[in-house]
């Protein structure tokens, strides 16, 4: 079942995740993890089918809810497209069932790690019948090595400017 405390991050998309980082962590006081580029990553738009993306990304060392930024290639990562990557992500246990029981709900899923047939993969962007929010629906399996990006922090961290 989603739950929303285990509300992990506000994600948006970006067009220059360099001069956004700069930008946050003055206006809002924040500290980034080291930017990671998930290159050749798989993903499943309904407009492009199974495909492969190249995204760079990090998230804000403050939390508990964390600011994610991300600059990728693709239509879903443009930031002047809506609905574009702007997306509350989630905690689930099991993402196939949680993006299954959404779908049966009237949400639509806008791109995800595999298609739906194939059991969404590891993370799935789902949209409610109503515009304006997306919802990412994140797979605890990834829950270690995203604690372990953000935890960087401990060993010196990054500031911009």
């Amino acid at each position: 079942m989603i739950d929303l405390q285990r509300f992990h991050h506000y994600g948006m998309a970006v067009a220059d995740i360099d001069a956004a980082q700069e930008m946050f962590a003055k206006g809002l006081n924040l500290r980034f993890a080291p930017v990671r580029n998930f290159a050749s990553f798989p993903f499943w738009t309904p407009e492009q089918g199974a495909h492969v993306v190249n995204v760079f990304a990090t998230y804000s060392i403050e939390g508990p809810v964390r600011l994610e930024l991300v600059q990728g290639t693709g239509p879903f990562y443009d930031p002047g497209r809506l609905p574009d990557a702007r997306h509350l992500g989630l905690w689930v246990d099991d993402v196939a069932t949680e993006a299954s029981t959404l779908t049966a709900q009237g949400w639509r899923t806008i791109a995800s790690g595999a298609a739906p047939e194939d059991g969404w993969g590891v993370i799935a962007y789902m949209a409610p019948p109503v515009p304006g929010l997306l919802v990412e629906l994140i797979a605890t399996s990834l829950k270690p090595a995203i604690d372990e990006w953000t935890a960087w922090w401990d060993a010196g961290g990054f500031r911009p400017g």
